[in-house]
């Protein structure tokens, strides 16, 4: 999910919110012809790209030269435009416009304000953190109290296993711009050595001060997420829900309520759930949602055939944006473990988040290859992660649950 962070220093970015970073996906393919009722599914409807790719107009393209030329503003413009349709449609198509545009000053050890943050979030948003890394240590020695640049930096550093610089940047977070902030920034963190329910009743106490702020719908995710690692799933459901009726384009919201309920053995409830979506995450999910509830029928035949040919589709093999939904995919509709767990490994070398924790975990077990996912188990019990999720893989798989 990219958070939108209150207006400082004159700017607005978009930061992708702990868990997001794989979340930006390939829109699949549109499959025309929707499942007659017959089929025993619920009709999904598969938008054409269309409706969720804009077009490039000469307003646009005039832009985008101006950028070329060396335009800050009209530069900063598109890449905000482009963050913002990523966001929108989980595509990362806009992402790669969004780096094309940042062409001008990719050699340039210092861009003008502000492209030396939009470049890190670009960066982030593809996967490439040291370069995010390296403009946002940057930025923070030059500014310390930019909050936008922490929040960013703090999901970099988590997503990388740099916790302490995470919980350090989630504080100054919340020195700057509120507790809401801050306390959502640090939910991931707290599920660690008996942590948990004081950072779940931490959070709870800023989202009931807060009111109606533009943070609520990531800060209630984050608090789905620590409820879900305490093992209340049926509060982690109700945070969830709020979160999609606060912010309906957050799709990461929408694929965390699909997770909760695929492992509530709800699958029927996420196929509705995600009838309309086209984002590559939240396809895979409504497959493996259909595959389990209507494995016969035309709907899941044709989610199976587009990820599929989207999967196979790929230049590169190992194009560690789609290696977790890959495995995902691999697990549980095509059956094939191995294959899911070298995904699920080969993502884990790139970003160290719960979610790839527990994938890795899962395609193991299924594998049965305990050595694989010694190092995950390794890590897990390093931190002290408290997490009621995984805690039948990692009893399984001989480590602690």
């Amino acid at each position: 999910m990219l958070v939108p962070l209150p207006r400082l220093r004159g700017a607005k970015s978009w930061v992708l919110s702990c868990g997001a970073v794989a979340l930006v996906g390939v829109v699949v393919a549109a499959v025309t012809g929707a499942p007659g009722p017959t089929d025993g599914a619920p009709a999904v409807r598969r938008p054409p790209p269309d409706e969720v790719i804009a077009t490039v107009d000469a307003r646009d393209r005039g832009a985008r030269a101006a950028a070329a030329a060396g335009d800050v503003a009209a530069a900063a413009a598109l890449v905000r435009a482009d963050l913002a349709a990523a966001r929108a449609t989980g595509d990362p198509r806009p992402l790669g416009r969004a780096r094309a545009t940042l062409a001008a000053w990719a050699a340039v050890a210092e861009p003008p304000a502000p492209l030396g943050l939009l470049r890190a979030t670009v960066a982030q948003a593809l996967h490439d953190f040291p370069a995010a890394r390296a403009d946002l240590d940057r930025l923070i020695a030059a500014a310390p109290d930019d909050a936008q640049a922490r929040l960013t930096r703090a999901v970099v550093a988590l997503v990388t296993g740099d916790r302490a610089t995470a919980a350090a940047d989630c504080a100054a977070v919340e020195q700057e711009v509120g507790a809401l902030w801050g306390a959502a920034c640090a939910a991931p963190l707290a599920a660690t050595r008996g942590g948990g329910p004081a950072g779940r009743q931490r959070l709870r106490a800023a989202l009931a001060s807060a009111g109606d702020h533009p943070a609520r719908a990531w800060a209630l995710t984050a608090l789905a997420e620590l409820e879900r690692q305490l093992g209340d799933d049926r509060a982690a459901e109700l945070a969830l829900r709020q979160a999609v009726a606060a912010d309906a384009a957050d799709l990461y919201a929408q694929g965390a309520l699909a997770d909760l309920l695929l492992d509530a053995g709800r699958p029927a409830e996420v196929v509705v759930l995600l009838a309309e979506a086209s984002a590559e995450h939240l396809v895979v999910r409504r497959a493996i949602a259909l595959h389990q509830s209507a494995p016969g029928s035309a709907a899941t035949a044709a989610d199976r055939a587009a990820l599929t040919a989207r999967f196979a589709d790929r230049v590169d093999p190992a194009d560690e944006l789609h290696l977790r939904e890959r495995a995902r995919f691999r697990l549980a509709i095509v059956g094939d473990p191995r294959g899911a767990l070298a995904d699920a490994v080969a993502n884990w070398a790139q970003q160290r988040e719960l979610a790839d924790a527990r994938l890795v975990l899962a395609a193991a077990r299924a594998a049965g290859d305990r050595a694989a996912a010694a190092p995950v188990l390794a890590w897990l019990d390093a931190v002290g992660v408290d997490d009621a999720v995984s805690a039948g893989d990692r009893a399984a798989l001989g480590g602690a649950p």
